[in-house]
């Protein structure tokens, strides 16, 4: 974006902005003197041991008040499922790799303009803004995201110098509002909301429900609680497959000292090929343990499906079986992956016009209305094929449909040119503005120009061009030179055809008789071409006579 490098054009602009707003109290940080040890949530993993009761242990906490453990799970799930990890790390990164911009408010005018301007630049100037947006996309899984602002003052100028995000651990759950979020205190009764202007809150409506349980997360735990069942069950049956079954027996009265020996020789000999055992003691070997892996890999490729159904709305952008992965099919898949896309931006772009632009325009344009206010927005455009409209718009065009062209250049991505700006163009050759007939064209031309003393122009008229070819062709056949070299060559030529009994004789003579006279092959050649030529003239001539 143009505005990038260009930050003081926004300072410059606002040096006569009215100070409202106590420096202290922007300058200052909410969280400054806030432990996040508090209780102990940013040590909790709650994934140790996970059990489906505990799992409804958890999520019922949170709807009462205490999110922390449910956060906590949410982390270790992200980190210990590697699926999870990547399928979530897409639908954040099909959203922060969205061009985004400023949009004024509708029928705009000129101060209007001016200050989404100027917006624009303030927004250029906060650091790591793309890093922003992908810490925002956290509340996808977790329902919501916190950012701190940080202000800065230049002259009488508020920018955002910072964001800096925080754990969703360190906010609960307004008992009054459970669509608000308080800051979490350093002790019981000590939470206070939120300051106004320094925060960017977003919330993510993954699913219908109050804050608390409007995040994918929760939804996907479970498919998180089967996963790791199966997996841990798949481990244990790997190392005991092929391994055969080992069956100690002890003679009655064996004290509990020699049955644990005997216990701990039978786990391990399956591993070390070697143990010992008390004397009266044996250990039998019996068939080797059989089955398969199938089940396990069945219930974890359904999870794993599952949680891409969740979070993509398909299946085709992480697994093709060759099977069910058809064209139309990832097609239908493409257009949900879109729709998904289009709404995780959409709440983004809502929550940063909300708190960010929001807090700059309430500081730096107290007089403005909250409904001038200029919008954050994401290029959700998706661009056509441009071979595709290449040939079909110049056709639609002919047959007298009018189509507007900042349409076709949206359509197609093509920015419209603005101002000077250097345009593309096809490359055309240097032409007559009067372009001659097709005689004035041909090499007939040149040969005449060679054989007659006078050239003719180009630019001549078609009568002046044909009058000059019938006066070339007639100075041709009246040179003496040629005549007589003529008649030198057919003196005895047409006595010995005569002669000939049949056609084919008479062509083979001939050929053999090619007259070596370069002048007489010239002259020949250039009367050929300017009858070639005329020719063609009378043509041309006869169908305009005719049309």
């Amino acid at each position: 974006m143009s505005w990038y490098n260009q930050p003081l054009n926004a300072i410059a602009a606002l040096k006569n902005i009215p100070k409202l707003f106590n420096k202290d109290q922007l300058t200052q940080s909410q969280t400054e003197n806030r432990s996040m040890t508090a209780y102990g949530a940013e040590f909790e993993h709650p994934a140790i041991g996970l059990t489906p009761l505990k799992v409804h242990a958890l999520l019922t906490q949170a709807e009462a008040g205490n999110m922390n453990a449910m956060l906590a799970l949410f982390e270790d799930m992200e980190e210990r499922d590697l699926h999870l990890l990547a399928e979530m790390s897409k639908r954040k990164r099909t959203v922060a790799k969205l061009d985004w911009s400023i949009k004024a408010p509708k029928n705009a005018d000129a101060n209007e303009q001016k200050y989404t301007e100027v917006i624009s630049e303030l927004i250029g100037i906060i650091e790591n803004f793309e890093d922003i947006i992908t810490d925002s996309l956290d509340a996808i899984g977790k329902g919501f995201s916190c950012h701190e602002l940080h202000w800065v003052r230049e002259g009488n100028v508020w920018l955002i110098n910072d964001m800096q995000w925080h754990v969703p651990q360190r906010f609960i759950i307004d008992p009054f509002n459970q669509r608000e979020l308080l800051l979490a205190g350093n002790g019981l009764g000590d939470d206070e909301p939120l300051w106004e202007n320094a925060w960017l809150v977003h919330t993510h409506k993954a699913k219908s429900g109050y804050l608390v349980r409007g995040g994918l997360h929760r939804a996907l735990v479970w498919s998180y609680v089967f996963k790791n069942y199966s997996v841990r069950d798949l481990a244990e049956f790997l190392e005991i497959y092929g391994l055969p079954l080992r069956l100690g027996t002890y003679p009655a009265g064996a004290t509990d000292g020699e049955k644990l020996t005997l216990l701990r020789a039978v786990m391990e000999i399956g591993h070390r090929a070697a143990g010992i055992i008390p004397q009266g003691m044996m250990i039998d070997f019996k068939e080797a343990a059989k089955g398969s892996s199938d089940p396990f890999m069945d219930m974890i490729k359904w999870c794993e499906m599952s949680q891409s159904k969740a979070i993509l709305g398909g299946t085709l952008t992480s697994q093709a079986d060759g099977k069910s992965s058809t064209n139309a099919l990832g097609k239908v898949h493409d257009e949900t992956r879109l729709e998904i896309r289009d709404s995780d931006a959409k709440q983004l772009a809502s929550s940063i016009s909300r708190d960010v632009i929001g807090a700059l325009m309430r500081i730096n344009y107290p007089n403005v209305s909250p409904r001038r206010y200029p919008k954050f927005v994401f290029d959700l455009a998706e661009t056509e094929d441009i071979g595709v409209y290449s040939e079909a718009l110049p056709k639609l065009v002919s047959i007298g449909m009018q189509i507007p062209a900042p349409w076709a250049h949206k359509r197609l991505g093509i920015p419209m040119v603005s101002g000077d700006e250097p345009v593309l163009s096809m490359a055309q050759a240097n032409q007559p503005t009067n372009q001659a007939p097709l005689t004035a064209q041909l090499p007939a031309i040149a040969m005449l120009n060679q054989a007659t003393d006078t050239a003719i122009p180009a630019e001549t008229t078609a009568e002046s061009q044909r009058m000059a070819l019938e006066n070339g062709l007639d100075a041709l056949l009246s040179n003496d030179m040629l005549e007589q070299i003529g008649q030198h060559l057919t003196a005895g030529m047409v006595e010995k055809l005569q002669g000939f009994d049949s056609f084919e004789e008479a062509l083979g003579y001939l050929s053999d008789n090619v007259p070596d006279n370069p002048e007489l092959l010239a002259s020949l050649t250039q009367m050929i071409a300017i009858s070639t030529a005329m020719g063609i003239d009378d043509q041309l001539t006869a169908r305009g006579n005719n049309a």
